[in-house]
C-alpha cells in the first residue's frame, strides 16, 4: 500500500510539473532571453500610501541642450555677420538689391568691413543681411567664415541677382582687412588697427572708405615687409622697429607729412609718405645732415619698393604719357605735362619697365627725377620743405637739394659703399669717417655718376 501511494504521489508530481511547463510562453527561435530591461520595464507603480523616491534614490538624467548651429558666427567678431545673423534669426525678409548693385559704384558696399557700418549703415546693413542669407542658404554656415572664398561668394551673389558683374576686390586685401580691429572716439570716428599699426581718420571727406582699402593694405603690409627686411639684414641697430606706429590722416592739403619720434605719431598728407614717415618713427630723426636723414627715409620707404601703391602711381602716370594723354597739354606749353613726357622718355630709354609694380625701377626713376630737377632749377629743396613744416629756417648740411636728389644720392652711396656704412654715417653723424669723404665730395661723385 505504501508503494502504491508513493507511485500515485509521483504521478501527481509529474502532472503538476507538466502543467507548469505548458503555461510558459514560447521564446522566438534563435533568440536569447533578455538579460536587461529598459527603464520603463523596471519601473513599478508606487504602492498606496508610499512616498515617491527621493533624489537620493533616483537621479534623473539632465536634458541635453541642443547645439547652437551658429556658435562659430557669434564669436567671429565681424560686424556684417552679426547683422546678417540677427536678420536671419528674426526671420526678416532681406531686400532684393539688384537695382542697387546695378550701379557699379555701389559694389564697394559689398566689402562689408566694420568701419563701413559707421560710415553708412543705411546702405551697408541691407547688403550684409542679403549676402549673409545668400551664402548661408547656398553654401552653409561655415562658408560665412571662409575668407579664401569670400570674393568668389560675393561674385556668385551678384550673379544670383541676375547681374553680369564680378566682385573686384583683391582677395589679399579682402583677407587682410577682415582681420582689422575697428573702434572710434569723439575726435577720430574711424580708428583702424592692424597689430602695432593704427590709422586715425576724422572722416572720409577725401573719398568713401573703400577708396582707402588699398592704401591701408599696401601701407601696412609694406611696413611689415620693410621691418622684416631691416631685421633680416641686421640693419636694425639704433632703430626701434617694434614700436607702435600711429598714423593720423590729417589730409590738410599742405603736401607735407610730419613725424613726432617721441610717441610714434605720424601726421600723413599723402599715400606715398607712410613708409618714409615710419622710418623717421623708427629713429631716423637727426637733422644735422638733413640730406642723409631724408634720403635714408626715402631709400627704405620708397625706392626699395615695399609699398606697391607708390610703384603703381608712378606707373599710372608714365603709362598715361606713353598713351599720349599729356600730348595736347604739353603742346600747349603746360610745364607739368612737358616734365612728365620727358620723364617717361628718359625712363623708357634707360630700359625701365611699366608692366609690373615689382619690375618698376625706382633707382632709375629717382636718378632721372633728380637730374631733371637739377637741370630745371625749379624744385623744392629740403630746406624749404623743412621751413614749411617746422616754421623755422633750416641751415643743416644738404638743405640745398630736393627729396628726389637726396634719394638718388643715398641710393648711389648704398650701391657704392654698402647700406651698412651709410647707416653708420647717419648714426655717428661723422660722414667723413664712415665713408671716407665729406658731403661736398660725395655730392660731386654722385653728380659725376648722374651725368656719366
Amino acid at each position: 500500500m505504501k508503494n502504491k501511494i508513493s507511485f500515485i504521489f509521483i504521478l501527481i508530481l509529474i502532472a503538476m510539473l507538466l502543467g507548469s511547463c505548458a503555461n510558459t510562453p514560447d521564446l522566438p527561435q534563435d533568440t536569447e532571453p533578455p538579460t536587461s530591461f529598459s527603464s520603463t520595464e523596471t519601473l513599478t507603480e508606487t504602492p498606496p500610501n508610499t512616498e515617491p523616491p527621493t533624489s537620493d534614490s533616483l537621479t534623473e538624467a539632465p536634458a541635453e541642450t541642443p547645439a547652437d548651429p551658429f556658435e562659430s558666427l557669434r564669436s567671429s567678431g565681424e560686424e556684417w555677420i552679426s547683422y546678417g545673423l540677427a536678420a536671419y534669426e528674426g526671420e526678416k525678409q532681406v531686400e532684393n538689391l539688384k537695382e542697387f548693385f546695378s550701379d557699379r559704384a555701389n559694389l564697394t558696399y559689398l566689402t562689408l568691413y566694420d568701419h563701413l557700418f559707421t560710415y553708412d549703415k543705411e546702405k551697408t546693413v541691407p547688403a550684409a543681411e542679403a549676402l549673409f542669407a545668400f551664402i548661408y542658404n547656398e553654401y552653409g554656415v561655415e562658408a560665412l567664415l571662409d575668407l579664401d572664398k569670400r570674393c568668389e561668394y560675393k561674385t556668385a551673389y551678384l550673379q544670383s541677382l541676375g547681374l553680369d558683374l564680378e566682385y573686384g576686390q583683391d582677395l589679399r586685401v579682402e583677407t587682410f582687412l577682415a582681420s582689422m580691429e575697428f573702434s572710434s572716439n569723439a575726435i577720430y570716428k574711424y580708428i583702424i588697427t592692424f597689430d602695432n599699426v593704427t590709422y586715425y581718420f576724422k572722416d572720409f571727406s577725401a573719398g568713401a572708405p573703400a577708396e582707402y582699402h588699398g592704401f591701408l593694405y599696401y601701407s601696412t603690409t609694406g611696413l611689415f615687409e620693410l621691418i622684416e627686411y631691416i631685421k633680416s639684414n641686421n640693419l636694425s641697430e639704433g632703430l626701434n622697429t617694434d614700436r607702435k606706429f600711429n598714423y593720423f590722416m590729417t589730409l590738410d592739403g599742405s603736401g607735407y607729412s610730419q613725424t613726432l619720434y617721441s610717441n610714434g605719431n605720424m601726421y600723413i598728407n599723402g599715400s606715398d609718405s607712410t613708409l618714409h614717415e615710419a622710418v623717421h618713427a623708427m629713429g631716423v630723426t637727426q637733422k644735422d645732415n638733413i640730406w642723409l636723414s631724408e634720403g635714408l627715409c626715402n631709400y627704405f620707404g620708397r625706392s626699395l619698393g615695399f609699398n606697391d601703391l607708390i610703384a603703381s602711381s608712378y606707373i599710372q602716370i608714365l603709362t598715361l604719357v606713353k598713351q599720349g594723354y599729356f600730348d595736347e597739354r604739353a603742346n600747349a606749353g603746360d610745364t607739368q605735362a612737358i616734365l612728365y613726357k620727358q620723364l617717361y622718355e628718359e625712363y623708357a630709354k634707360g630700359g625701365g619697365q611699366l608692366d609690373s609694380v615689382h619690375a618698376f625701377d625706382f633707382r632709375l626713376y629717382f636718378d632721372i627725377s633728380a637730374k631733371m630737377e637739377l637741370e630745371s632749377e625749379a624744385y623744392v629743396t629740403l630746406g624749404e620743405a623743412y621751413k614749411v613744416v617746422n616754421k623755422t629756417e633750416c641751415n643743416a648740411i644738404g638743405n640745398d637739394i630736393s627729396y628726389a636728389q637726396a634719394t638718388s644720392l643715398v641710393q648711389y652711396l648704398a650701391d657704392t659703399y654698402g647700406i651698412e656704412k651709410v647707416l653708420d654715417a647717419y648714426h655717428s653723424q661723422d660722414i667723413e669717417t664712415a665713408l671716407g669723404k665729406g658731403y661736398e665730395e660725395l655730392k660731386t661723385d654722385w653728380l659725376a655718376y648722374l651725368y656719366k
